[in-house]
């Protein structure tokens, strides 16, 4: 019985490593997916390109603000509330019957990659200046 078991456990592994490669494990973005309340955190949520530049985001605030004066990390604080509101401004862009999310997703890949630049630059700087 045991070498059954045995026989049929490599037999299932062999018939997943026979139909193609295993699905890709993804990284949830930098914020709770459940409690994703605006149009444009459902979408970093449902898209993996964008799950990952919102954790390249959150990894390039949190360097930007480990390299700053005080003064400078609360105004970088300030300014990324602020950029959160423009991120979200991106939802607004649905429209149609039904509805079309392309230029959610373009705006947020736009808006997005443009702040992890602008963070990645601040950090480098090790000074924040709007």
């Amino acid at each position: 019985m045991r070498s059954f078991k045995y026989a049929l456990l490599l037999a299932l592994v062999a018939a997943g490593v026979l139909a193609g490669s295993p699905p890709r494990l993804r990284a949830a973005p930098s914020f709770d997916c459940k409690r994703a309340s605006s149009i444009a955190e459902k979408e970093i949520c449902g898209l993996p390109e964008l799950e990952g530049l919102d954790r390249d985001i959150a990894a390039s605030f949190t360097q930007a603000l480990a390299a700053l004066s005080a003064a400078d990390a609360d105004a970088l604080r300030a300014d990324q509330r602020a950029w959160l509101k423009t991120r979200d401004d991106c939802g607004d862009l649905i429209h149609g019957n039904p509805p079309i999310y392309a230029d959610v997703f373009s705006c947020l890949r736009e808006q997005m990659m443009a702040r992890a630049a602008k963070l990645r630059a601040i950090a480098a700087a090790k000074q924040f200046s709007k």
